[in-house]
């Protein structure tokens, strides 16, 4: 299978004009006009993820997170690293992000249907987040809350009724901006990477606050996403950080 067949399956479930607005996704590294052999697929571009495709044999790279987010002008350091590394094992690598967060059967969809939100809408008008009717007490929510993370960092500083409203986001969405959006329509907000300024507005405020993990409330939607490779591809499908 070809490099831009791939691409075809991946863009058919998360579109890339779906993506926010200088996102940087789609082919990050490499050509897409060679035979693929085996495909890896990571939530994260680390060295440890790109070590790991190279010593498994993987000639095709799917991330969630790009290698580099923001511009750089020295490829020195830890990227020279990655890029030499991809370049060695001729690697193609490519990103689907924030178009595999909004789209259907995404990320936050698949946060969404975990706790069976009813009236469900995007929280965002960028399409991120979802928000809906939580049927059910706290504690109910809790118990599915467990089923994603564990170890999860709970904010309450005040009672909630059942069927609350339900605000879910896949990743970073715990900073003090989203705590303040949120609180505004929502009694509980679930996400990723609470800080403790955004924990002390969130009290007071009196928004609910679980904090999931960025990794955690992410990689629930990718096995999602990985069943619908392995569906769709007949290839070897390796998970290298999940």
């Amino acid at each position: 299978m070809k490099g831009y067949e791939i691409v075809e399956i991946i863009e058919n479930f998360a579109p890339p004009e779906l993506a926010i607005e200088g996102d940087n996704i789609g082919l990050l590294f490499g050509e897409l006009d060679k035979e693929v052999n085996k495909i890896g697929i990571a939530l994260d571009c680390s060295l440890m993820v790109i070590e790991r495709a190279y010593n498994e044999g993987v000639d095709f790279l799917i991330t969630h997170h790009p290698i580099i987010k923001n511009p750089v002008n020295r490829f020195v350091d830890l990227i020279y690293k990655k890029i030499s590394l991809l370049s060695k094992a001729d690697i193609t690598l490519y990103t689907a992000h924030t178009n595999l967060d909004i789209c259907k059967n995404g990320l936050n969809d698949c946060l969404a249907e975990h706790f069976n939100l009813k009236d469900v809408k995007e929280l965002y008008p960028n399409g991120l987040g979802r928000i809906g009717i939580f049927e059910g007490s706290f504690n109910d929510f809790l118990k599915k809350v467990e089923e994603v993370e564990k170890n999860y960092t709970l904010v309450k500083s005040k009672e909630v009724e059942d069927n609350f409203k339900l605000a879910v986001l896949s990743g970073y969405g715990l900073s003090q901006k989203d705590i303040e959006y949120v609180s505004k329509i929502a009694d509980v907000y679930l996400s990723g990477d609470l800080t403790h300024h955004s924990k002390i507005l969130a009290e007071e405020l009196g928004l609910i606050v679980v904090d999931a993990t960025h990794y955690s409330t992410e990689v629930f939607g990718l096995k999602k996403f990985l069943k619908y490779l392995n569906k769709n591809i007949n290839l070897d499908i390796v998970s290298l950080d999940f």
